[in-house]
């Protein structure tokens, strides 16, 4: 019985991560912009600031203190039942509103 509970919290445990958005840290500093981050030549964040990620469809960035960049994708999900998932629906909205995805739902799919 306790194994079967052990696994199944297991189990429990990997489904809620899986479906969670992926983040990440990572230093972006350029000693030109002391205390900002900068995340290429035209993108320097103060502490605080929030924005789309640079060169990605759909990421999140947030500017934390002495130039470290927090990134966060969309949480995972599974297409509908039938459907393929496709692109993002809209990559011009904001972060985490340009997560909406398309479907191609039908026979053959």
């Amino acid at each position: 019985m306790k194994l079967f509970l052990v696994v199944f919290v297991a189990v429990l445990c990997g489904l809620f991560v899986s479906s969670q958005a992926a983040i990440a840290r990572a230093r972006f500093f350029n000693p030109t912009y002391p205390g900002k981050c900068t995340l290429d030549a035209n993108t320097v964040m103060s502490p605080g600031q929030t924005g789309k990620a640079p060169d990605h469809p759909c990421a999140g960035v947030t500017c934390m203190e002495d130039g470290y960049v927090e990134f966060k994708t969309c949480p995972a999900m599974a297409p509908p039942k039938g459907c393929k998932m496709r692109d993002f629906a809209n990559t011009n909205r904001g972060y985490p509103e340009c997560c909406e995805r398309k479907y191609e739902c039908g026979k053959g799919v």
